[in-house]
């Protein structure tokens, strides 16, 4: 699977995008937030950041295993 950080948008908020191997969108991993605190877009998107790395690495190790 490949990761994607999402464009921020300021309805639907932070979130980070999974698509499979030839490019097909998979699915979508969001922020949903109930304070100001989560409501800050540098900090969604810094979220959002870690999180795809994390999951790209991930995917990886996974992929590199099944091999």
């Amino acid at each position: 699977m490949k990761v994607k950080v999402g464009a921020y948008s300021s309805v639907v908020g932070g979130s980070v995008h999974l698509h499979e191997d030839d490019g097909r969108f998979a699915g979508q991993i969001a922020i949903m937030c109930n304070t100001d605190t989560l409501r800050d877009p540098a900090l969604q998107k810094a979220i959002c950041e870690v999180m795809a790395k994390a999951l790209a690495q991930f995917f990886a190790e996974r992929k590199d295993a099944a091999q």
